[in-house]
């Protein structure tokens, strides 16, 4: 009896251990997820969006993103093949370098046929933009190198080629509105420099000047220096040369090519430090003229990721940045490497890519700026009110492809009543709920995968 009591006894014990442990494993499980979002969320901040739907501010302006750069990948007019889908795009400006070297512009010394440049200023004009005139480059016969993009010969020459080439499209195709960058990358084509020979100040003050004479009584910007990347030392040259020598600077342009979101906020940053020393031109127009992940094509260019990168950096440097442009608007010839066809929004065949499809995306935002709180270090968002429609453009982006978030997105300042939120994911499906909003306000909350975006469109219905 003491054997079999024995016995019993251990199996009562045994199984309610592991009733009890059954019964803890849920706690267990949560306390060690909690433990690891602890863990994650100590590399960075997740978001908590407040938005104020009662104070509506200045109209958005998509300025910021509509614009995309073509680069030379063949001396071709290689806009007038997409033309049609370009103009989907609602672009703004389109830019275009290789203006000299490319299209035959330059015979010999006042000689100039513009035939070929015309035909590519005709094809962006087409897609409803207005070009962006990189002026470049020397040709080998006018510079000192025997070479494509070197210090010219002769600085009237020159200067007698860029204010035709300003005369040409501002005052007898009198377009309005153009904008002419001084050189492409010259700390990388012809390799100038802004403290030695050869000098970017002395090519930016004949180009400057040039363009000045050529455009005179057009409406036009002049601006630089297109650099590879925002260096604070050439900015702040450029700012020294205009002032100096009292030629016109509308604008300061730079490229970046960054996975890193935060590597755009800080040379903004650092810009504002430097306009602090140069008070002329605090309000400067700031055009980021070449933008994407990576200066390498790579396969996010043929991914939503890259997609998802363009909308993040919009809702990031929205009221920072006047501008920034897609580059480019299509692929080359040839694939670029094994893993990417090219940096275009569209292949060389003209199929669009998921980058294309984010400008459509983007064009959704409209109305007036609503002001917003509680982005986070992943997902970001920006707001407005148009007619009676909240919208939220909210963007999860994580190069690394691994983070995951559930956001809060609370409205402040509703009226009470009934509401319908459609809701659109960026390549994705749309879908439609109503609800009641009661005198306490309303919370949405949005589980956001890795490299994600959502439209949020929110409207009272009674």
């Amino acid at each position: 009896m003491t054997k079999l009591y024995t016995t019993v006894y251990n199996f009562i014990v045994k199984s309610i251990k592991t009733i009890l442990l059954i019964l803890l494993l849920p706690i267990l499980v949560f306390a060690t997820k909690t433990i690891l979002d602890l863990r994650k969320s100590a590399a960075g901040t997740p978001a908590n969006i407040i938005i104020n739907t009662q104070n509506p501010g200045s109209n958005i302006s998509p300025a910021l993103w509509q614009n995309i750069s073509q680069g030379g990948e063949e001396p071709v007019d290689m806009i007038k093949p997409i033309i049609g889908q370009i103009r989907l795009l609602h672009p703004q400006l389109i830019r275009v370098d290789h203006l000299f070297d490319y299209y035959d512009v330059y015979r010999n010394d006042n000689n100039y046929n513009f035939s070929r440049l015309d035909e590519v200023v005709d094809s962006i004009l087409s897609t409803g933009a207005k070009p962006m005139l990189s002026l470049s480059y020397t040709t080998a016969s006018m510079s000192k190198s025997g070479q494509n993009a070197g210090e010219p010969n002769d600085w009237n020459q020159w200067a007698s080629l860029v204010k035709a080439t300003a005369h040409r499209y501002s005052i007898e195709k009198k377009i309005s509105g153009i904008y002419y960058e001084v050189w492409n990358e010259p700390d990388l084509f012809g390799g100038w420099h802004y403290g030695k020979s050869p000098n970017y100040s002395t090519l930016y003050i004949n180009t400057a000047k040039a363009v000045a004479a050529g455009a005179k009584g057009s409406v036009y910007k002049v601006g630089g220096p297109a650099i590879t990347a925002y260096y604070s030392n050439w900015i702040k040259a450029i700012f020294k040369t205009a002032s100096s020598n009292n030629v016109p600077l509308d604008f300061i342009s730079w490229h970046k090519y960054s996975t890193n979101i935060s590597d755009y906020l800080a040379d903004f940053d650092n810009l504002n430090k430097i306009l602090s020393d140069y008070p002329k031109y605090f309000n400067i127009e700031r055009l980021i003229t070449e933008i994407g992940p990576n200066s390498d094509p790579d396969k996010s260019y043929d991914t939503s990721q890259s997609g998802i990168h363009l909308i993040s950096l919009t809702t990031q440097l929205y009221g920072k940045i006047h501008r920034i442009f897609s580059f480019e608007a299509i692929d080359g010839p040839s694939p670029r490497s094994s893993v990417s066809t090219g940096w275009g929004l569209l292949t060389h065949d003209q199929k669009p890519k998921p980058r294309f499809y984010a400008f459509q995306f983007l064009n959704k935002l409209s109305g007036k700026l609503l002001p917003s709180s509680g982005d986070g270090s992943w997902v970001t968002s920006l707001s407005s009110k148009s007619g009676s429609t909240f919208q939220t453009l909210i963007v999860n982006y994580d190069p690394k492809n691994t983070h995951i978030e559930t956001t809060p997105i609370t409205f402040q300042g509703l009226t009470p009543g009934r509401y319908q939120l459609k809701t659109s994911q960026y390549l994705g499906k749309t879908t439609t709920k109503s609800f009641t909003v009661s005198p306490s306000g309303y919370i949405e909350n949005i589980y956001l995968e890795p490299n994600t975006a959502y439209f949020l469109e929110l409207q009272m219905i009674q």
